[in-house]
This record gives C-alpha cells, sequence and structure tokens, in this order.
C-alpha cells in the first residue's frame, strides 16, 4: 500500500494581491508550533534595520554573485529529490560564504547584542536551545521523550493475540499552501513522509499521519486486558532557509505517543543556515485497550517565505517495527 499526495501552487500577481494572499497563509501556521507568529514578528523588527542596510548593498553589488545567488535559489527550489536538494544547498553556502561575509563586515554588526535581543523574544526552553550561526541565522532543535519504565511483561498466555501493525497501519496527508510553495507526503507500509518548500511570498502546512488502524472490538476483543506497543524507527529530519530579497523560516516535526522531534530554521537578514539530524528511536510502552488510538506517527513540515527567500525541511519515518500485543 502506497498513498501520494502532491500538491504545488504557482502564480504571479501584483505585489499587493501577494501579500494579501501571504497574510492568509500565516494565519494558517500549525497551532502546535513552539515558534509562533508573534515571535517571528518580533525578531523581523529586530533585525529590520539590517536588513534595510543589507538589501541596499546586495541590491548595488556588480559582481554578479548576487544575482547567481538567486538563480541557484530559484533552481533549488525546483528539485524534487530531498537529498538533491541538501547537496546543492550545501554547494551554494560553501560557494557564496565569502560573498556574504563581506556584505556583513559592511555593515559592523554587534552580533552578540542581537543575539541577545532575539533569544529574550523566546521562552526560556526555546532561548536555550538556539544555536546561532553566522549573519544572525538561527536554528532551534527540541526532542522530547515520555518514556517510562514499562512494566515487565507477564508470561505469555496463549489467547494473547500480537499484531503486525505495518501489515494493516493506514495513512493521510492534508496540507495548504499559499503563492510559490508546496508540500508533498506519502506513507505506506512501512514509513511516514512530509516534506515542505516556500520560495516567494508563500508558505505551507503539511500534515501526514500513520494510524494504526486497530479497531476495539474488532482486531482485539473489547476486555480489560491491555495492550504492549513496541515500536522502533529511522528518523531523519532536515530544515534549510535561504534569505534572498526577504527571509524565511522553516520547521519539521515528527511525533509519537512518546518522542516529539522538533526542528526550526531561520535565515532573518542574509544568506542561509541548515540543520540535519537522523537516528534510531525505540519505544515501549503499555496502553489501555481504549487509549490504542495514541500510538500513532505525525509528520509535520512548514516554510514561510517572506518576499523572496529558499526554504524547505522534510521529516521521515523508515524501517518501522511496529507491533502491539494483548497481555494480562
Amino acid at each position: 500500500m502506497k498513498k501520494n499526495l502532491v500538491f504545488t501552487v504557482k502564480s504571479i500577481t501584483l505585489f499587493a494581491v501577494m501579500m494579501l494572499q501571504l497574510l492568509c497563509a500565516t494565519a494558517q501556521k500549525d497551532g502546535s508550533s513552539p515558534v509562533t507568529l508573534e515571535m517571528i514578528n518580533k525578531i523581523n523588527n529586530i533585525v529590520k534595520p539590517l536588513k534595510e542596510q543589507t538589501d541596499i548593498l546586495l541590491k548595488e553589488d556588480a559582481t554578479g554573485s548576487f544575482k547567481n545567488y538567486q538563480e541557484e535559489i530559484k533552481k533549488m527550489g525546483s528539485l524534487k529529490n530531498n537529498s538533491e536538494k541538501s547537496v546543492m544547498a550545501a554547494k551554494i553556502r560553501n560557494k557564496y560564504t565569502a560573498f556574504f561575509k563581506n556584505i556583513w563586515y559592511s555593515i559592523k554588526v554587534d552580533e552578540k547584542a542581537y543575539q541577545q535581543q532575539i533569544r529574550e523574544v523566546f521562552p526560556a526552553n526555546l532561548a536555550e536551545r538556539i544555536t546561532f550561526l553566522p549573519f544572525l541565522n538561527f536554528t532551534i532543535n527540541t526532542s522530547t521523550s515520555t518514556k517510562t519504565a514499562p512494566p515487565p511483561a507477564p508470561a505469555p498466555l496463549p489467547e494473547n493475540k500480537c499484531v503486525d501493525v505495518c501489515s494493516i497501519a493506514a495513512g493521510e496527508i492534508n496540507g495548504t499552501a499559499a503563492l510559490i510553495a508546496g508540500g508533498a507526503g506519502s506513507y505506506g507500509n512501512c514509513f511516514l513522509k512530509a516534506n515542505g518548500w516556500g520560495a516567494a511570498a508563500g508558505g505551507n502546512n503539511l500534515l501526514g499521519i500513520l494510524r494504526n488502524n486497530i479497531s476495539i472490538p474488532g482486531t482485539f476483543p473489547s476486555d480489560t486486558r491491555k495492550l504492549r506497543v513496541k515500536k522502533s524507527y529511522e528518523l531523519r529530519q532536515e530544515a534549510t532557509s535561504f534569505a534572498v530579497l526577504g527571509f524565511g523560516y522553516a520547521e519539521t516535526r515528527m511525533q509519537t505517543f512518546q518522542s516529539n522531534d522538533y526542528m526550526f530554521v531561520m535565515s532573518p537578514v542574509i544568506f542561509g543556515a541548515n540543520k540535519t539530524l537522523t537516528k534510531t528511536v525505540n519505544e515501549e510502552y503499555v496502553l489501555e485497550k481504549t487509549q490504542v488510538s495514541k500510538s500513532i506517527f505525525k509528520a509535520y513540515a512548514g516554510t514561510m517565505a517572506y518576499l523572496i527567500s529558499g526554504n524547505w525541511c522534510f521529516s521521515e519515518s523508515n524501517n518501522i517495527r511496529w507491533s502491539i500485543c494483548e497481555e494480562k
């Protein structure tokens, strides 16, 4: 079984119409995100003087570097494969770092002072997770787990039933996109993927869900026995943001009953930032039968481009091993 949803919205409109649609898109930002639109707007106001100075210097660039940079960001956005995007993003960072360092040096930024102001925008639990990169670009990466030691498994009884969830799992992909933005998601036996990208005054929100599809009564009888859940999966996440004439951000999340891995990357002034994560996750817990629907995978990908920027991200759970067994 494999389902796919791919959507892309492209339109060229007058600037006023673009901004109107952009405001509509930002209002739909994922409500579960710890980074709010209010925080984004505060950061924008903090770096506004720097943005105005760098925009003037970039528009006056006579070397052709900024023009070429814009073309390469556009090309990166047109790539469909996440691995290809990752490789091209690394090439762009290597190729244009010196150019943007010269621009940054010209405006003589007190980075420590600006970093402190940006940290103060966020609550303490997020502020301490910020990693600053050159040009005030930054990332936030959080990983939480509600793991508790599951009670020891009782001696197996013949009448207890075990289900390989991957053989019956069911999924869905939902999302929205505005202006030059899009996203894609897929799920199957047994994986879940979500990715998003945004290029010019547009954004997207994409949510993929993989459910266990167990019914009670049905798959299991309705009784007082509990359910022991065992999961393992390979988690891959990446988020990239490149500022061009505006700024943008990318955020992505993979969430299960026990784990919540969130990644946020923002380029508020110039150039780009990137964050990647690869790890193996193992989970084991016991649920009441009435709680069986809580054993789930959720993958979220969202981006926003204010004016022109290049942003993309993805979350993937691959090679999932997932069993649910009755026990007394």
